[in-house]
Order: C-alpha cells, then structure tokens, then sequence
C-alpha cells in the first residue's frame, strides 16, 4: 500500500553499501561524456559525472551489484561505537564540523529505523509462534498460566496484561483492547476496539443519553454515525486489514518524531542562544538512532532469552543524561532539569500522536 519509509531506508543504505571504485574506467585524458573535459581521475572535476563505461556485460553487471552490497563504508564503523559510548561527543564534533568521518545523522536514522521495525516485526512474529495452543498469552493469564510453551517466564509484557485484567476501572472490551495492543495484535485490537465502540453506543441508546441542544446537532450526529459505524464494520469485516494500515502509518507517524523532538528541545532551551534548531535536530536524529539501535537488539534479544531482554529499557534514560550533558554543557542538575521537562513534554506529545495513528488508521478503513 505505502513503502515510503522502506525506499529511503534503502536509499540510505545505498550510502553505506555504494562500492568504492578504484580507478577510472575511462583512461584520463578522455573527454567527459557530459562536458567535453578531459578526465583527470574516476569523476570529472568540472561537471562531477563518473568516468565509467556503461556498455557493460551482464556478467560484470552482476559481479558491480554483488560487491556493491557486499562492501561497507568505514564511516560506519567510525560512528556507531561513539554513538553509544560517547554520544555527546560524537554530536559535538558534527556541530563544530568535524563530519567527514561521521555517517551522516539522517541517514543513519532511516536505515535503523527500517532495521527496527524489520527486527520488531520479526519478534511479534516470534511471540505469535510461542503462544499456547487455543489461546493468546491474555488466555493463558486469565487461567494462571505464568510460563509460556518454550518454558519461559512471566515476562513484563505479561506483567503488564496482568496489570489490565485486574484494573477494575476498565470494562471487559476495554481490557480487551487494551491487551491486544500490549501484544502488538492490531488485528485482534482492531476487533476489540469495534467491539468496545459497539457496546459503548448500545449502553448510551439503553440510557436514552441522545440529547440534542441544538436543532443543527442533529446532522452533525447523524453524518458522524455514518462515518463511524461504517468504519466499525470494515474493522470486523477485515482486522488483517486494519492491522496492516495501522503498522504503515506507523512507519510515517515514526519520522514525526524527529521534527517534533527537535522542537521540544527548542522550547527547553529557547533562552540560550548557544543553540539553534539545527543543533536540537541532529541531536535529535543521535538520540533517537540510539534509542531505535538499542530497541533492535531489545528485539532480538528476547528471541533468545524472551522478555527479560526488556530490562535493556533502563539505558534509554542513562544514554540520554550523557548524550544530552555531553552536547548541551549543562550541569548535572540543569541536564536531570531538562530531562524530567522532557518526559512531561514527550508523554503528552506522542500521546496525541498515538491518537493521530489510530484516528488516521481507523479513518482509512474506508477505502475497504
């Protein structure tokens, strides 16, 4: 339906995978097929183009596409060591120019992205094949079942639908919703979630609460039943579907992170004027890189040793306090300070960005 994350992902690896020729195809002293300048090494100095011959076998072709894929560019190496270990650093020494040596920060944020989502689809894939038979893990909580078929532990994702089964504030569809989205069923929240709007509608008619104040209200009310039940019903009619949509938009709500950190930043630090806003955005593309790099290895991790991987989690905060003191110069308190700010700021933020995603994936359903 949409690939826009996945073919700039692979654009981006493009830039890591491009393979360095050595010597130009075309002997020096040929005239450049664009601009007539006599060649000097493997690109021309005046237009750019590369000196090579594109009347090519299929053979050579093939063996050009092969090293191209093989071959690694050394910047990478050069820069995801420091983004761990000296994050503060590393985004200090691009701001003050030193980013020759350095992937830059975009494209590095694209490709682990990609490889972050690769990765988490293939755990919840993983975790789907690990469930009981005739159940999902909220099944077996239900019945008191604390390990899984593997023979594993209650992980903290158990933990967390054991949280939700026994909130009493929350009615069965939505505990219902809530667990499925806890497993990253979108299929099975899809149904809940109709399900719960369903019943939630049904309880309003039974208590007659249909008032309307004004006389205009009454189209209004009427266009957004239309609205919504239709799409209720393409949820039931195909939650693979609704499952699909909401893992897309996923990927293009992900990149909204970017501009909307860079921004929050902008707002802590909007009284020094050490800083302007293309500071916060590659600290931001540093940080969140990190974050999505420690998510991937979260992913494959729990394939091997299930969900005690997730107390990883715990570095996100430590990594933070580094990167950000590191880039910024503050004081210990003034970092603690900012971070806490932070937090408020990005649990409210991508609480509407959460809403965003599930409004747009719902409202897509539509076109079903």
């Amino acid at each position: 339906m949409s690939g826009e994350l996945e073919t700039a992902g692979l654009a981006s690896v493009g830039g890591w995978l491009s393979w360095k020729r050595k010597h130009a195809e075309i002997p020096p002293g040929t005239p450049c097929a664009n601009c007539a300048t006599e060649l000097q090494g493997t690109y021309c100095h005046v237009c750019g183009q590369e000196a090579e011959d594109f009347h090519k076998s299929s053979w050579k072709l093939l063996v050009e596409a092969v090293e191209s894929l093989l071959h690694l560019d050394g910047r990478l190496f050069s820069t995801i060591p420091p983004l761990v270990k000296r994050p503060g650093q590393l985004t200090r020494d691009y701001l003050d120019g030193k980013r020759a040596s350095q992937v830059a920060p975009f494209r590095m944020f694209l490709v682990i992205l990609l490889v972050a989502f690769f990765t988490g689809h293939l755990a919840s894939k993983a975790g789907k094949h690990h469930e009981p038979e005739g159940g999902h893990e909220a099944a077996a909580g239900a019945h008191g079942v604390e390990t899984r078929a593997n023979g594993m532990t209650v992980t903290g994702r158990d933990e967390a639908i054991a949280e939700i089964q026994a909130d009493p504030t929350m009615s069965a569809q939505e505990k219902a919703s809530a667990i499925a989205l806890a497993n990253g069923d979108f299929a099975g929240f899809g149904r809940s979630l109709s399900d719960q709007i369903a019943a939630e509608k049904a309880a309003q008619a039974a208590r007659g609460e249909v008032n309307l104040s004004e006389p205009g209200d009454s189209a209004r009310v009427a266009a957004f039943k239309h609205w919504a039940e239709a799409r209720i019903q393409a949820v039931r009619d195909d939650p693979e579907r609704f499952a699909l949509i909401l893992e897309i938009w996923g990927h293009r709500i992900a990149i909204l992170a970017l501009p909307v950190s860079a921004l929050m930043l902008t707002l802590l630090f909007a009284f020094n004027r050490r800083f302007f806003v293309f500071d916060h955005l590659i600290f931001s593309m540093h940080s969140l890189s990190f974050q999505l790099l420690l998510l991937t290895v979260i992913f494959l991790a729990s394939l091997l040793v299930g969900g005690w991987a997730w107390g990883l989690v715990l570095l996100m905060p430590v990594h933070l306090f580094m990167h950000m003191k590191g880039t910024y110069q503050r004081s210990t308190i003034g970092t603690l300070a900012r971070m806490s700010a932070l937090f408020v700021l990005t649990t409210v933020t991508f609480s509407l960005l959460a809403a965003v995603w599930l409004y747009l994936g719902f409202n897509e359903m539509a076109g079903h």
